[in-house]
């Protein structure tokens, strides 16, 4: 499952958010960190012309792995579709 949102979230300013604090990380230029939401964390990732993470996906907490390897995967097909948008626009 993976989540799109239209704009960035607000942030609600009470002690359980300190608690669930992102963790930044880098793949191939994209930023990766993780957020509490809901009670429930989640996997999220910025594409890096972009301001906040619009993608995300909840973080299997039995296979944390297979969530990671499934952002990674999201992210590398998202690179292709836009290398294919490129090549396209360049045709016409």
């Amino acid at each position: 499952m993976m989540m799109l949102v239209s704009k960035p979230e607000t942030e609600p300013s009470n002690l359980s958010d300190n608690k669930a604090q992102q963790i930044p990380a880098q793949y191939k230029g994209w930023r990766l960190s993780t957020k509490l939401i809901n009670g429930k964390l989640w996997l999220r990732w910025q594409h890096p012309k972009e301001s906040f993470a619009r993608f995300g996906c909840p973080i299997n907490q039995d296979d944390i792995a297979s969530t990671i390897n499934h952002g990674r995967f999201l992210i590398d097909l998202g690179i292709k579709l836009e290398e294919e948008t490129a090549k396209q626009r360049l045709k016409h």
